[in-house]
């Protein structure tokens, strides 16, 4: 762990963290840590809850390193604001509400912290004034650039839930550009070849992509819309999906599944099941207001722009750019776009970024579970092949002419065939290979 520590300290003086920005991150994940370890407490009876007194200090670690008071704290995560004929009303929190709310701030903060650092990474890494001016005086209005796409591989387990979901859209989205990527590839190779291409067709999974993406009737818009009306829940969410999208073919839903609110999607890798359970929860992703308030008053400068990003967040999903204090609304939370629609608009962001550049793809695949050297499990590596997409795209090459022998080995395979048209003389002198491969091929 030391050497680890090291190895990132080294690396954020690399990319040029300032003393202060490493402090603040440091501070921030380990108020997470600790907060995570927060529990609460019925205050006398009531349907109300307190932080519970700890012994091992972990409330006020929590305090000191987001640098906020400890009465401050418990009123975040114990309390909701709630706006009424102008006046705010102040509610308290059950147990079970009061988890939620610890629960939606961590995963906020982090999702803050992370969107924090990645800026200021691509702001360390970005190209300079002069160096940009240079570039336009060679004519270049933009500077090149190469980016690396890390991506998650397709996921299917025992139960899969909303994070699935998520991750096997992206890789079925990536997938169809990568699809189109190797067609592309075959139609000029035919032009170079002077072959004709017309009729060659390609397994194309848009149907799959519109079944989860489509407006109105895929599966994220039937969950937005589920979010957004009063007392609905999951199973009301499954019964609404398997309504809707029903028709398309890539969805499935037996009596079974239905009964335990669960249903199935055809992907480019396989048929993968959904529980629905959670479903709602992770898509609202709300935020407590009071506890978006309480990283803007932190001492802690990262921590407070921690909470000018989660305000900017939640403007853009108002469609409001002002960075002044979150926006409140009638309800307890801070409105923000769901996380369904945040995947979808940066996944889209994504793809119309590598339609625009010449990409290359880089497959990884593991030879093992165990990890150990000279074993090869071609059962696991046939899994991650069509999981990776790759057997899919074979397909695209199968289409069309999957045989590729090159003309000097066409010839020495098939000239005893031509023996007597082609006589005694060479193959190199009877005007080239290609040639003799066309009479070949034509006797």
């Amino acid at each position: 762990d030391a050497d680890t520590y090291g190895e990132l300290r080294t690396a954020m003086d690399t990319v040029g963290f300032r003393e202060d920005e490493r402090d603040g991150i440091f501070r921030t994940v380990s108020a997470l840590l600790h907060a995570s370890n927060l529990r609460f407490a019925n205050d006398g009876g009531e349907d109300f809850c307190v932080v519970r007194d700890d012994q091992d200090g972990t409330s006020d670690a929590v305090s000191g390193l987001l640098g906020v008071g400890g009465e401050e704290l418990e009123m975040a995560l114990t309390t909701s604001a709630l706006e009424a004929r102008g006046e705010v009303l102040t509610r308290r929190l059950s147990m079970g509400q009061a988890e939620k709310a610890l629960e939606a701030t961590v995963k906020a903060a982090y999702g803050a912290l992370f969107a924090y650092i990645v800026r200021r990474i691509n702001k360390s890494i970005q190209i300079g004034q002069d160096a940009a001016e240079g570039a336009r005086k060679d004519g270049n209005h933009e500077a090149a650039t190469i980016g690396v796409l890390d991506i998650f591989g397709f996921e299917s387990f025992e139960t899969n839930s909303f994070e699935q979901l998520c991750i096997n859209y992206c890789n079925e989205a990536l997938q169809q550009q990568f699809n189109r990527f190797v067609f592309k590839a075959e139609q000029a190779e035919y032009e170079r070849e002077g072959i004709e291409w017309s009729n060659i067709t390609f397994p194309d999974n848009q149907e799959a992509l519109d079944l989860i993406e489509a407006r109105r009737v895929g599966i994220f818009a039937v969950l937005d819309e589920q979010c957004r009306l009063p007392r609905r829940t999951d199973r009301t969410f499954a019964e609404a999906a398997c309504d809707a999208c029903g028709t398309n073919a890539h969805f499935g839903a037996s009596r079974m599944q239905r009964s335990k609110a669960r249903f199935a999607v055809l992907h480019y890798a396989g048929e993968v099941e959904y529980d629905s359970e959670g479903f709602l929860l992770k898509n609202k992703d709300e935020l407590p207001k009071s506890a978006a308030e309480l990283l803007a008053s932190s001492t802690v400068p990262l921590i407070v722009e921690l909470a000018h990003i989660l305000n900017d967040g939640a403007s853009a999903a108002d469609g409001n750019n002002n960075r002044a204090a979150p926006k409140r609304s009638p309800s307890g939370t801070l409105s923000r776009a769901t996380v369904s629609g945040q995947f979808a608009s940066q996944l889209r962001g994504l793809r119309s970024r590598i339609a625009a550049t010449e990409p290359h793809y880089i497959r990884c695949l593991k030879p093992n579970d165990r990890l150990v050297a000279n074993d090869f499990d071609a059962s696991l590596i046939a899994h991650q092949l069509n999981c990776a997409g790759v057997l899919p795209a074979m397909r695209i090459a199968r289409a069309g002419f999957a045989m590729r022998y090159p003309h000097a080995a066409f010839v020495q395979r098939y000239r005893p065939v031509a023996y007597r048209e082609l006589g005694r003389r060479s193959s190199q002198r009877i005007r080239g290979q290609q040639l003799t491969c066309q009479l070949l091929i034509g006797l």
